[in-house]
């Protein structure tokens, strides 16, 4: 095995870049805490440009033309927005499904999610954001996929689905067929949270990510490639499997894993299992300029 001096820079990527994913969730339970047949501690405003239908016997509210849900400080917009209700056993209703179909918006405080169409699943717990432009941007970060962005609250799993990318404000990125963060659960010990892993709404901190498919991870310093990558938040060190490539200005480093440790800033690439798959390096010289040599007058030979 190998050992690159300096600590490689992808796992500090990695670590905050699905965080944000997990508020869009917030909206559309929010949504579905009151709205026009639950009850909730907090009123919803509904407005829609062409009115808003009650279908009794589909047991389903309608708000078509620039229809807008808010509450409190979140808003969940779209072309229509429909919530689908039932009736409970002490003769309530409760709100199952939640849509907003054509133009889907998703606005929280410092995050936004934009699709064609978003689907909350109350029973399930899983919202779902489809369609072009697909995108959650927050004040560091850009999240876009061209599938679905997701979010399971059951698994407290957040997934970017489908040549997801995360462009960062320092204009780092994060390539891959699919992105995943998962988080901490309510139990989890406040205090032993790590400042680096960013928390989601409610403490709930990142516990691991996940990358799939085609990863490349792209920093001012170098370019990162494998099949998959995986950033433990506690250890504080990021894995990438698989025909590891690290590429830098001047040298190239091969094999078919890379551990990046940010505790000691030290990242080791191993080969495989067999000699033909050894860790590999190309490490180009950096020699002085002696560009100012070449002008001085060569010496004189012999005398006089």
């Amino acid at each position: 095995m190998m050992h690159v001096g300096r600590g490689i820079a992808v796992a500090l990527l990695l670590a905050p870049l699905l965080v944000p994913l997990l508020v869009t969730a917030g909206a559309p339970a929010a949504w579905g805490q009151g709205a026009t047949v639950g009850a909730g501690d907090a009123p919803i405003e509904v407005f829609s440009d062409d009115g808003i239908e009650w279908r009794r016997d589909e047991n389903m509210y309608i708000a078509r033309g620039n229809a807008v849900a808010i509450q409190d400080e979140d808003r969940v917009r779209g072309d229509v927005l429909v919530a689908h209700y039932r009736e409970t056993a002490d003769g309530g209703t409760e709100i199952w499904r939640m849509e907003a179909r054509g133009n889907a918006r998703i606005e929280t405080p410092g995050q936004t999610v934009t699709g064609a169409t978003a689907v909350y699943e109350v029973d399930t717990g899983i919202l779902v954001v489809r369609g072009g432009p697909l995108r959650m941007e927050t004040e560091s970060e850009t999240v876009t996929a061209s599938e679905s962005l997701e979010y399971w609250s059951g698994e407290r799993m957040a997934v970017a689905r489908g040549d997801a990318r995360v462009v960062r404000a320092n204009g780092d990125t994060v390539d891959a067929d699919v992105l995943t963060g998962y988080f901490a659960n309510d139990d989890a010990d406040p205090g032993t949270g790590d400042a680096d892993q960013g928390d989601a709404p409610g403490g709930h901190g990142l516990e691991r990510m996940e990358a799939f498919g085609g990863v490349i991870i792209t920093t001012a310093q170098e370019v990162v490639r494998g099949d998959r990558a995986v950033y433990d938040v506690a250890a504080g060190v990021a894995t990438v499997d698989g025909d590891v490539t690290i590429s830098t200005e001047t040298d190239q480093f091969a094999g078919e894993r890379a551990v990046m440790d940010l505790n000691t800033g030290v990242s080791t690439l191993r080969g495989g299992g067999d000699d033909d798959s050894r860790a590999r390096a190309l490490i180009a010289p950096q020699r002085p300029d002696n560009g100012a040599d070449d002008d001085a007058p060569e010496a004189e030979s012999g005398a006089d």
